[in-house]
């Protein structure tokens, strides 16, 4: 016996089901929906809690808070980013943005923290909140700038990264009492990962911004020549920079003939002039390995000319004896 397939009605039934289906999903999520939904006499409309706002400012920020107190903290970052929603203008936004920047701080959160105090400074400048958002900005920076990159804080993926944050504190408030300690950090944090060229736009910055403080002025031009010394590389052969070096030099010991940094750049001095022999004797072996006597003979008389008393001199007089 042969059972007969009619495919009609499959079809038929199957798409009845499917129906069924949908339908029962459906009813399931209106049921879910409209249980989170409020009637509200105020507005005469269906309001999900969620999304609702108080009708001022002030019963806003306090719900929040009242919420924050009582441990309810995820609701209350809520309810403190809704009134920066609902009500951006009002006294209370700074506010919500400085309690903002708390709570994400305590919970590690450094870089969220450090945005909503920027939101402060940038949206609110005339806030009293201000001042306080800079300092903390301030400790948030130093605190990147002191971690390892393994560290716990792995926000940025490249080392130099990690100045930004500092950088954006100083740009906020670039000549207040605290300026110079911060950029003098954010100078010796690139000069220790070799972005040399960022640490002496600090160290112009500072310069230029504090013309009037000799103890800066003269911190800052000492480093500036620690810096360029360090900056070059072994493998350069450029005069050009260590000339221009010993004239900075020459220049810090006019302005300041008693400085607290004599002894420094007289090593510094010693240091140069080691290097400039280096950079003769290369020269003066490339000339030698290629045979041109003459060539190699020239630099090797520079460097008992201009720095005899480096580790080459006595290697260059030999050299010019035979």
């Amino acid at each position: 016996m042969k059972l007969k397939f009619d495919s009609k009605f499959y079809l038929k039934d199957n798409n009845n089901m499917k129906k069924i289906l949908i339908l029962i999903i459906l009813l399931f999520f209106l049921e879910k929906g409209y249980s989170y939904w409020e009637w509200t006499s105020q507005t005469k409309k269906w309001i999900n809690p969620k999304h609702a706002v108080r009708p001022t400012p002030e019963e806003q920020f306090n719900y929040a808070e009242e919420l924050r107190k009582n441990g309810n903290v995820d609701i209350a970052i809520r309810e403190h980013i809704k009134l920066l929603k609902y009500y951006p203008k009002s006294e209370y936004a700074p506010k919500s943005c400085f309690i903002l920047g708390g709570i994400y701080k305590e919970m590690g959160e450094d870089k969220k923290a450090f945005d909503y105090f920027q939101k402060i400074i940038s949206d609110y400048p005339s806030s009293s909140l201000v001042c306080s958002a800079i300092k903390i900005q301030s400790e948030i920076a130093e605190r990147y700038l002191e971690t390892k990159k393994t560290g716990v804080l792995k926000i940025f993926t490249k080392k130099e990264e990690k100045g930004e944050l500092m950088s954006k504190v100083i740009e906020n408030s670039p000549y207040d009492i605290e300026a110079p300690k911060r950029m003098f950090k954010l100078a010796n944090f690139y000069y220790e990962i070799k972005e040399y060229e960022k640490s002496m736009e600090v160290l112009n910055k500072i310069i230029k911004n504090f013309p009037e403080n000799k103890e800066i002025q003269e911190e800052a031009k000492y480093l500036k020549i620690k810096y360029i010394l360090n900056s070059i590389s072994e493998n350069n052969f450029d005069t050009d920079i260590i000339e221009n070096l010993r004239d900075k030099i020459f220049e810090f010991q006019i302005e300041f003939p008693e400085s607290k940094y004599k002894e420094d750049i007289e090593k510094v001095e010693k240091i140069l002039k080691e290097k400039e022999a280096q950079i003769y004797y290369q020269i003066a072996k490339y000339y030698e390995r290629a045979g041109k006597k003459k060539g190699a003979n020239y630099y090797y008389r520079k460097i008992i000319e201009k720095v005899p008393e480096s580790s080459y001199g006595k290697i260059a007089n030999e050299k010019i004896n035979k």
